[in-house]
């Protein structure tokens, strides 16, 4: 790759790649507002300004130069911060600053605002401006975030989100010089499904959140890295909490699944998480007939005691289990029936599901297959089909033992009424439903924030989870209670942690072989095999998915 010279120090680049490009993917630290890798050049803000001491042919630039807008070239050499940057940035920051009002105390960006940030780094401290500033107001203009025109520095970065990102054309910049404005078109709401983003992308506090404000200091949350569960897209976001309570969801750059992007729907899914009212918190046994609580030693003896009085043999077995199980999860529920009762008869819904197809990426984030690992468990050879006929076939026959993982089926009435006469039913799960009315005995589970775990996406990409809060003190990783649950029934099950059973996995499906959990890291890994959906639907993007 040809190379030039940012402060001395040699930095590769792209033909035609432009000089701040190079620098920030090499770690180089040029400051900027208007600047977006997803959206078009404007150089608008003039903050990113440097130095061109040398354009390559042995002769300097006549004048400061915005980093964003120059075209990287061989030999070229730059200076960041010298007296002549250090001066023309001071400048613009101060005219950046002329109507911003001094609102950091009650501005919900405050602490995560890049303004601010420059204001220390790079500002004067000072201005020469004395005179009443431009006073606009707040506005709603959207189901999902709020302005506040006052704080807009005019990076024109929200303009070009909703021009180039969703074509939805929304949002624009009005009138010109002292009294340029953003705002909607004839004053109409915003509509699109992806207005959290302009929240994130603005670079001060001008939009904001509505789900967000007022409720907690960016500086007080602790950030985890994981996906988003609410569709089998998998966007890659950061956990944002404090105190053990999840305040919201952030995306989190990967190029290959979500790029910059996340849905506004997946940004609520955040609520789930800190829903306690319908949590399992501890085992429960049917006795008599209520539910009431029992020690984990208890509920696999009671367990392990009753199948042994059954006898089941393997068409007796049944497994049902939804996509939001993980990889890890569905893989040592099919290990239990198979080697603890020589059964393969464990089944998940497989319904048909719609693929938006657009001209515009971000419209392809959101699917209507709303569970995060379908793909995983076609990956592993679950059962299932469209009209769940096989399904019938085994439930109509003489069941004795049923495991139910999550919420499957949940819409089959008739499913569960048969089910409940079955002599021993046993739900895993996180929270109380159908199933858990109707179980003999029910094991608490925990919700993906609380644990580790992997999941495949709609492209068949293995992505990661990781541990952001502290799950209820009696509840177990669902991976361990299927894990010990073999053990009790007397069989061999050495998993003690979640790359152990990945392992295990890739070394016994098809699917994941020569793949390990190490791999994953943070941008996921594809799968080895394949396997064909013949439930996806792809339609045109002039449909709207409901």
């Amino acid at each position: 790759m040809p190379v030039f010279q940012i402060d001395g120090e040699p930095v590769e680049y792209e033909p035609g790649e432009k000089v701040l490009s190079a620098a920030l993917r090499c770690g180089k630290i040029i400051p900027h507002y208007c600047y977006h890798p997803g959206m078009s050049i404007v150089a608008t803000c003039r903050m990113c300004l440097v130095d061109v001491i040398d354009l390559g042919n042995g002769r300097p630039a006549p004048k400061l130069q915005t980093a964003c807008s120059v075209d990287a070239t061989e030999g070229m050499k730059i200076e960041t911060f010298n007296q002549k940057v250090e001066e023309g940035r001071k400048l613009v920051n101060e005219f950046l600053l002329i109507n911003h009002p001094l609102d950091c105390p009650i501005c919900d960006q405050s602490g995560e605002c890049t303004l601010q940030d420059y204001s220390f780094k790079y500002g004067s401290g000072k201005s020469e401006m004395d005179y009443s500033k431009r006073v606009n107001g707040w506005r709603d203009i959207g189901t999902f975030v709020a302005l506040e025109r006052n704080r807009c520095i005019q990076c024109s970065r929200c303009d070009r989100f909703t021009r180039e990102i969703t074509g939805t054309n929304e949002f624009g910049m009005f009138n010109r010089g002292h009294e340029l404005a953003v705002d909607t078109y004839t004053d109409r709401p915003m509509t699109n499904k992806f207005q959290g983003n302009m929240a994130d992308i603005c670079p001060v506090g001008a939009i904001t959140e509505k789900e967000f404000r007022f409720k907690r200091r960016v500086w007080k949350l602790k950030k985890n890295h994981s996906i988003c569960t609410g569709c089998s897209t998998g966007c890659n976001v950061t956990i944002e909490h404090d105190r053990n309570e999840v305040f919201r969801l952030k995306p989190h750059e990967n190029q290959n699944v979500n790029k910059w992007w996340l849905c506004d729907e997946g940004r609520l899914t955040y609520r789930k998480m800190n829903e306690k009212k319908s949590r399992i918190n501890q085992p429960l046994g049917l006795i008599g007939e209520n539910l009431e609580g029992i020690s984990w030693e208890k509920a696999y003896g009671a367990i392990a005691e009753r199948i042994r009085e059954l006898k089941p043999l393997p068409q007796e077995v049944l497994a049902l289990t939804d996509t939001h199980a993980s990889n890890e999860e569905l893989f040592l529920i099919q290990k239990l029936l198979k080697e603890g009762f020589s059964s393969e008869n464990i089944f998940c819904p497989f319904p048909t599901w719609e693929q938006s197809e657009s001209d515009f990426f971000i419209n392809t984030l959101i699917t209507t297959d709303k569970t995060p690992n379908r793909a995983g468990a076609l990956a592993l050879h679950i059962k299932g089909d469209l009209k769940n006929t096989k399904l019938k076939k085994v439930i109509e026959g003489d069941l004795k033992v049923v495991f139910v993982l999550g919420n499957p089926f949940e819409t089959e009435l008739e499913f569960k009424e048969i089910i409940k006469r079955t002599q021993l039913v046993i739900h895993i799960g996180v929270f109380h439903n159908s199933w858990s009315e109707i179980a003999d005995v029910v094991l608490p589970g925990q919700f993906y924030s609380e644990k580790e775990g992997t999941y495949t996406n709609k492209n068949q990409r293995v992505q990661s989870t990781e541990i952001a809060v502290k799950a209820l003190r009696r509840t177990r990783p669902e991976w361990q209670i299927i894990s010990e649950l073999s053990q009790a029934l007397g069989h061999k099950s050495s998993f003690e942690s979640i790359p152990q059973v990945f392992n295990a996995m890739a070394l016994e499906a098809k699917a994941f072989s020569g793949l390990s959990f190490d791999e994953i890291g943070g941008l996921g890994i594809g799968l080895t095999k394949k396997t064909k959906d013949s439930g996806k639907n792809v339609v045109p993007e002039f449909v709207t998915l409901k």
